[in-house]
């Protein structure tokens, strides 16, 4: 599944508005949104706030999650409007989400498998290519596993393991430039 990040000036499912954007960082020159960020919303005439629901990577900025596509506009609507993305540069594609009534794979043996389970996280553009140019910390268990790591064919290493929780942090790599060239 995959879900944009929302930037300011993204809309929600009843018309509204993300007004103001509190992270660092910006898509195509508009900052990111954060939850707790506000909305302004005409189908209710009240101003909202997003919060933030379904799978997702951890991504953080300033302490707060970033907001993604189908999280929620609190506000005076009932049921809470969705955000819909306003871009389709920067998405988190998240592996192994449960899709409602998508089929459900059975082995058959009626024995349970015993996998030994890969975890990493696979960054990718809106048209499937892998992101380079980054480097990354990666915790487990909110504990330093790699730090300052480039990106592999946009894939961080491997945790093996299940139970982990894992978390990111990316920023883009800056080249040195010659100024005398």
């Amino acid at each position: 599944m995959r879900r944009y990040h929302i930037t300011l000036g993204s809309t929600t499912t009843a018309g509204g508005k993300v007004t103001s954007a509190s992270s660092n960082g910006s898509i195509n020159s508009k900052k990111i949104a954060l939850e707790g960020d506000p909305i302004i919303c005409p189908a209710c005439k009240s101003s909202g706030k997003i919060m933030c629901v379904g799978p997702r990577i951890p991504e953080i900025w300033n302490g707060k999650k970033v907001a993604l596509e189908n999280d929620l506009c609190i506000c005076g609507c009932s049921p809470p409007p969705k955000l819909k993305p306003s871009q389709s540069l920067r998405c988190q594609v998240i592996e192994g989400s449960t899709i409602p009534n998508a089929p459900q794979q059975t082995t058959g043996s009626g024995e349970e498998e015993q996998d030994i389970l890969e975890q990493f996280f696979s960054i990718h553009d809106a048209n499937n290519d892998a992101v380079e140019g980054f480097r990354y910390d990666m915790f487990v268990n909110d504990t330093v596993h790699v730090a300052g790591v480039g990106l592999q064919d946009g894939n961080t290493v491997a945790i093996i393991g299940d139970n982990q929780k894992l978390s990111l942090v990316t920023w883009p790599t800056v080249e040195e430039v010659d100024l005398y060239d």
